[in-house]
């Protein structure tokens, strides 16, 4: 799979560029030419899918192309071959689909599941005049309560398009993670918030970035400052870790969450964001 990806990453577009091995590991190379490459994987083999379900039937696409022409021949050959061989099967999904791509893959009825836009906060500055609802006691979640945190993240099912939240072993990764941190949000001795943080790029002309990877907060407690809260945390954290500017990305239609980060500096870079497509076949 390391040649895929690598030959993937020659193409014009392109799905693969922030894949990891081991999320296509037991993917099946279905086209595999000089103009195209297409890959589907079961959602049960699937890390972290948009359905999050190991009985879901659903099957994910990984993709590059040299052009629009041979990526849809390319998409057009994958769904024949689903459907003739992979019977049970009830949506396909696929990602980092283009915007000029999006007229074509509407009139082969696919629809759109998420758009994840991209903010910046290039200095790390904000203004924080917020009075909280609920002061939140934010500490390092213990690697015994990764089953609590899981739950928290699928509370929020729904909430944002595309967000089904993260299983133990996405939660039970991320304690791996070099150069991250799992903040967690207690309130009345219970953990009703979660922050997944790391840093990259260190070699950096700009200088080191803090990344918001995850922010999920229970739906009783949302609207109360409990994000906020977290983030700026992850961020106290970041600063005291050399990062000199912070990334995270939302679902266009996310609003609460876009006017929450919008109020801590972050501010949306131009264009449309990752565009994420599936097709029902029933």
């Amino acid at each position: 799979m390391e040649n895929i990806i690598e030959k993937a990453r020659q193409f014009k577009y392109n799905s693969l560029e922030y894949v990891d091995i081991r999320d296509i590991d037991k993917s099946k190379v279905l086209i595999s030419t000089s103009s195209c490459i297409f890959l589907y994987q079961n959602a049960d083999v699937q890390r972290e899918l948009y359905w999050n379900s190991k009985s879901s039937n659903n099957i994910q696409l990984f993709w590059a192309a040299d052009s629009k022409r041979s990526y849809l021949d390319g998409l057009k050959d994958t769904i024949e071959h689903i459907r003739k061989n992979e019977s049970n099967t009830k949506k396909i999904y696929l990602e980092f689909v283009p915007e000029n791509f999006l007229e074509n893959m509407y009139k082969l009825n696919f629809s759109m599941v998420s758009e994840w836009v991209d903010f910046w906060n290039s200095d790390l500055f904000f203004q924080n005049t917020y009075i909280y609802k609920y002061k939140a006691n934010i500490r390092p979640l213990m690697d015994n309560e990764i089953k609590i945190a899981s739950d928290i993240t699928k509370s929020c099912k729904g909430y944002s398009r595309g967000f089904t939240g993260q299983s133990e072993e996405n939660i039970e990764d991320w304690f791996k993670t070099e150069n991250s941190q799992l903040f967690a949000a207690n309130v009345d001795g219970n953990i009703i918030g979660l922050c997944f943080v790391i840093l990259y790029g260190f070699d950096s002309d700009k200088g080191t970035v803090l990344w918001i990877r995850e922010l999920a907060v229970t739906p009783n407690y949302q609207s109360k400052g409990i994000g906020r809260q977290l983030i700026i945390h992850g961020i106290g954290w970041g600063k005291e870790n050399g990062a000199k500017r912070s990334f995270l990305a939302c679902d266009a239609e996310n609003y609460n969450a876009i006017n929450l980060y919008e109020s801590l500096n972050y501010k949306r870079k131009d264009g449309r964001g990752q565009i994420n497509m599936e097709l029902s076949l029933f």
